[in-house]
This record gives C-alpha cells, structure tokens and sequence, in this order.
C-alpha cells in the first residue's frame, strides 16, 4: 500500500495547491474590482474630460525653459492631446481597464543643430535620443583632434506620455512619466489607496504645468525646491567664503602685526640722542 499512499499525498498535495492558487485568483479579482478598477475608472474619466476641455478652449500650456540639457529646445507648446486604454489608438471595455495612456507632444518652430565629439559620446547621444524617441538627424564630420567628430539635428518636437496601468498580480497601480519635462522619465508603484483625490489633483497640475508637487510622490524633488536648494547652498557658500576670507586676515596680522606709528616728537627725540654721541 506504500506506492499507494505516495499517490495519495501527491494528489492531496496538487489538490491543495490548486485551492490555494484558486483563492489567490479570487482574491486578486476581488481587489481589481473593488480597488483597482474604480480608480481606472476615475482616472480615465479625469484625465479625458481634462483634454476635452483643453482641445475645445484650445488654451495654450507653456513648457518654460523646457530642458536644461538641450536649452535650444526654450519655450514649447502642448498640444494634439489623445487618450487610448488599449496601448495602441483605441478604447478597451471600460469596466476591465487595465491601462490608460495619455499623450501629447511638446512643440516649437524649426529645429537646432550641435556637434559632439568622440565616438563613445556619439553613440551615447544617438542611444539616448532614440530612447526618447525625439526626431532627429546626424552625419558624420571631419575628425578634430584625432577624435570622431558628428552634427545632430534635433526637431523641436518632444513625445510625451503619461501611462497609468495595473499589476494584477501586486493589486497595484504604475504611473509612469515620460519627457513632460527635460526629457526625464519617472516611474512608481502605488497602491490603490495611495491614488485619492489629493494625488490625483496633484497629478492634473504636474500635467498643466501649474506645480511640480507630484515629484514628491515620486521621491524625486520639485523644481521649487530645487531652487530653493540651490539658494541655500549658494548663500551658505557665500558666507563662508566671506567668514574665510576674514579669518585669513585675521592670521595674517597676527603674523605680521603693523608697526607703531612713530610720531614726529619721538623722532626728533631720537635724533637728539643720536646726535649726542657724534659730538
């Protein structure tokens, strides 16, 4: 009976598994549809009744100063705003939504050229361009210096995406951010009740370009308090230099201390001494 038994506890043990796999399928879809899907819903609504209105009122948002990096890019315009739930062009079933993408491009009149030198920073530049999926051109220029030298030329035409979807299997949601500003990308996990109202408020004015305080949910920090930073350290660093300076004066006069003033009584006081000893 022994060969028996062993088949025995091999199907209770699949049984078993296929209940606990079962119940965590379960589990899954119940939070889906109690948490996860309720907040694709309201993100959808939000975020397509937001461009609605934005391509009826035909309202322009500026991107300022769009990159630091690249600074010929300057001012850029927002514009052809679409919405799709299926990663392509169209809509999936809105009651079993399991991403939204939202994107529009950043643009602005003519294009602008740059060299690079070195053939390891060229491929870089090309590698980091096509990441970011920016129109662009480049050809090859006589060398300098020995090193391979290239011209790009960049269209001042920036993809933007913003991309909202489900982990099903970590009951979470992934927002995603791409080239909304300085062709940088941000990316995190959140749980459901991490999404309320104030998120969501603070995700509408990142997407306007009202304020930057959705990159604290994102660890990142805001360009407020970039600045802020950079004034600090700037101002720190100023009144170091100043208290520096003065401590170095200081040691320097302890080096070489001035001497007295001598005078004119005291000089001709000496002078007659000195005169005494000639005579």
């Amino acid at each position: 009976m022994s060969a028996l038994d062993e088949l025995r506890r091999k199907a209770d043990e699949k049984k078993a598994a296929e209940l606990q796999e079962k119940l965590i399928s379960e589990q899954l879809e119940a939070t889906y549809q109690s948490k996860l899907l309720p907040k694709m819903q309201l993100f959808y609504d939000t975020l397509n009744e937001t461009i609605n209105h934005l391509s009826f009122l035909e309202e322009p948002i500026i991107a300022k100063n769009y990159s630091s990096r690249y600074p010929q890019f300057g001012d850029l315009l927002q514009t052809n705003y679409k919405i799709n739930t299926d990663g392509r062009s169209g809509l999936a079933s809105y009651d079993r939504l399991m991403e939204i993408n939202l994107s529009f491009v950043c643009e602005g009149k003519g294009d602008f050229t740059y060299p690079v030198i070195s053939k390891y920073l060229i491929e870089h530049e090309v590698s980091f361009l096509q990441a970011n999926r920016l129109n662009f051109d480049w050809k090859f220029l006589m060398p300098k210096d020995g090193k391979a030298c290239a011209n790009f030329t960049v269209k001042r035409n920036v993809p933007v995406r913003f991309r909202i979807e489900v982990l099903y299997e970590l009951s979470q949601l992934k927002l995603t951010i791409q080239n909304h500003q300085n062709l940088e990308t941000y990316s995190k996990d959140f749980s459901p009740e991490q999404l309320d109202d104030h998120f969501l408020d603070a995700l509408l004015n990142y997407f306007l370009r009202k304020d930057s305080r959705l990159l604290v949910k994102f660890g990142e920090l805001s360009a407020e308090h970039k600045t802020a930073i950079k004034s600090a350290i700037h101002k720190n660093l100023y009144n170091f230099q100043q208290e520096q300076a003065q401590l170095l004066e200081k040691i320097k006069f302890e080096d070489n201390p001035k001497p007295q003033q001598v005078t004119s009584g005291k000089i001709e006081f000496v002078k007659n001494l000195f005169s005494k000893f000639h005579k």
